[in-house]
């Protein structure tokens, strides 16, 4: 049977995250893991888990991410490294305090490395008039990068500002020639996480840990 296997590094920055990720590897907190079974739901039942990558230069925006861009363009974005402060921590609170599963209201204790010290993350910041309404976290490798989490205000749900971070951090590998962009994991049997598959399945990849190979989500069989 797949396990579990962590590991508690140092620092993973550059070509070792990009490394792991190849690897289907993946960070939370400050250590670095991979899984095949989860079980979401806390009812015991465990789920089959796939690690997912976006082949950048392969995707192609369809009408619907076009609309949602054009949804939100009366807001402002930024992205810079990672620092938490008051504003980021009191913004995933609320959202944590919003959101109908159950979520660590305290996102110290989520990402554990807050100052950057193991790993290079960054946060993309959407605001209204200047006003914080969604934050997007990932870690940056040398040609990759993953993401870790996404969290908005919930008065603002009307605008799917999740799925516009996942767009966000695939705009920001293009600007800065990142080839493979890491979202994290779906579940074939499980509905929870499609949502990592809206920007482009043709150009989408999941990992078979049994072979060691990534293979595009078009020709996949759970």
């Amino acid at each position: 049977m797949l396990g579990d296997y962590f590991e508690f590094p140092g620092m993973i920055k550059g070509r070792l995250l990009d490394s792991y990720l190849a690897q289907g590897w993946y960070r939370t907190g400050c250590i670095i893991f991979t899984t095949h079974f989860l079980a979401p739901l806390n009812d015991g039942h465990k789920f089959r888990v796939y690690w997912l990558r976006y082949i950048v230069n392969k995707v192609k925006p369809d009408s619907k991410t076009q609309k949602l861009y054009a949804l939100n363009q009366r807001f402002t974005v930024a992205c810079h490294p990672f620092r938490l402060t008051g504003e980021v921590d009191a913004l995933h609170k609320l959202y944590a305090e919003g959101v109908k599963f159950d979520a660590c209201k305290d996102l110290a204790t989520i990402l554990i490395d807050t100052n950057n010290d193991i790993y290079d993350s960054h946060i993309i910041e959407v605001r209204d008039n200047g006003r914080l309404i969604a934050a997007g976290i990932f870690d940056k490798g040398q040609d990759t990068i993953e993401g870790i989490i996404n969290f908005y205000d919930p008065a603002y749900k009307k605008y799917s500002l999740g799925k516009y971070l996942i767009l966000l951090k695939y705009r920001y590998c293009l600007a800065n020639n990142i080839a493979l962009y890491y979202p994290g994991y779906y579940m074939p049997e499980h509905p929870l996480f499609d949502y990592k598959l809206f920007i482009d399945k043709q150009a989408t990849e999941v990992y078979l840990p049994e072979t060691c190979t990534w293979v595009p989500l078009t020709k996949f069989t759970p």
